[in-house]
């Protein structure tokens, strides 16, 4: 099955983040074991998007024909995102650990920004207001420029200082710490949290054995 396919089974994506762009880049959520990696063709992109509202179901099912009929086209697309997704992870997981992220990547995410700013314009939404981008909404990157706009708004935010990288052992999921005193460690105490318990009692009853 190629890159183009928009019929193959779709993943459901976590989307705990706390920001779109967080989210996008859990789609690998354990850069160790390629078993987690979840983005395997375009038709993976769509389905992140559609799942995370970038998208509506006509414009997910326009763009499935398009990559259909334009198979390189999509091919090229869904290596765009799979390259956008890891400069973000690096980008944010560098700033989770307290260290200056990757020029190359942050040279990435500039690189892309010009064309994911393009035409917007605001448009009211009941009685808010929200981006919106009347031109090119069939271009195969499409679903691409809401999640290099959520990269660029968290790296300008007051909440960077929250994104935090799961302390499991081989988990690489990131996300927005908001507990009330700014401690979460794990990407959720059911999975990461409860193994590192789990690893911490074994040791201990081996210490006592010993």
């Amino acid at each position: 099955m190629d890159d183009a396919s928009a019929t193959e089974p779709t993943h459901t994506f976590e989307l705990s983040g706390g920001a779109l762009c967080l989210d996008f880049a859990n789609t690998w959520g354990d850069r160790a074991r390629p078993s987690q990696e979840h983005l395997h063709s375009y038709a993976g992109v769509l389905a992140f998007a559609r799942q995370a509202e970038i998208v509506d179901g006509d414009q997910a099912r326009r763009l499935a024909r398009r990559a259909e009929e334009e198979s390189a086209a999509a091919a090229a697309a869904f290596a765009a995102a799979v390259d956008l997704r890891e400069a973000i992870y690096r980008i944010f997981s560098a700033l989770a650990a307290g260290d200056a992220p990757p020029t190359v990547d942050l040279d990435h995410l500039n690189s892309v920004l010009p064309d994911a700013l393009g035409g917007l314009r605001i448009e009211p939404r009941g009685d808010k207001f929200a981006w919106s981008r009347s031109d090119l909404a069939d271009s195969l990157t499409a679903p691409l420029r809401p999640i290099v706009r959520s990269a660029a708004e968290l790296l300008l935010s007051d909440q960077l200082d929250r994104v935090r990288e799961c302390d499991g052992a081989s988990c690489t999921w990131l996300f927005l710490d908001q507990s009330r005193n700014h401690s979460r460690r794990w990407c959720s105490m059911e999975t990461c949290g409860n193994r590192a318990k789990v690893r911490r009692h074994y040791r201990r009853q081996r210490l006592s054995e010993g």
